[in-house]
């Protein structure tokens, strides 16, 4: 599914918003993948002795719904070049958080596309902001399926 139908349908200002709840599945995949087995995402008695409710996801698995963003806005290609995260809060395994995704800047000449991110807890809090900058690369004329990318 893509959020706009091309490139050319995107405009500054236009914004997408989508959930997706951290289960304790996410989390333990992202360990294994990235080794971060830092006391607070596996241990509920770590994480409180340091200030936490309970076990937090790690924050690149929760900044990486902005993956989600850049693999569905459009349907062709988005590189993302420079990234910047602010970590406001934590999240919580088993957490639903709201992200909104805003088109902040599009050079045509370019193709490069920038964009932020704001991401809500279920109580409304901010737990993190983002911003990515990236090109797209509109020659591509496939669908959506990185299969058929790698055949042709």
């Amino acid at each position: 599914m893509n959020f706009f139908p091309a490139w050319n349908d995107l405009n500054v200002g236009d914004s997408v918003t989508f959930y997706r709840t951290f289960t304790e599945e996410d989390v333990e995949n992202f360990i294994r993948l990235t080794g971060d087995f830092n006391p607070f995402h596996t241990d509920n008695h770590a994480a409180k002795k340091c200030g936490f409710k309970k076990r937090v996801v790690p924050g690149l698995l929760t900044s990486s719904m902005i993956a989600h963003a850049g693999g569905t806005l459009v349907v062709e290609p988005y590189a993302g070049a420079k990234v910047f995260f602010q970590y406001l809060a934590p999240v919580y395994v088993n957490e639903s958080i709201c992200a909104r995704v805003a088109v902040t800047g599009k050079n045509h000449l370019k193709n490069q596309l920038a964009l932020k991110i704001n991401c809500t807890n279920q109580q409304g809090e901010v737990v993190l902001e983002g911003e990515v900058t990236g090109r797209i690369f509109p020659a591509y004329s496939g669908g959506n399926s990185l299969e058929y990318v790698a055949d042709k």
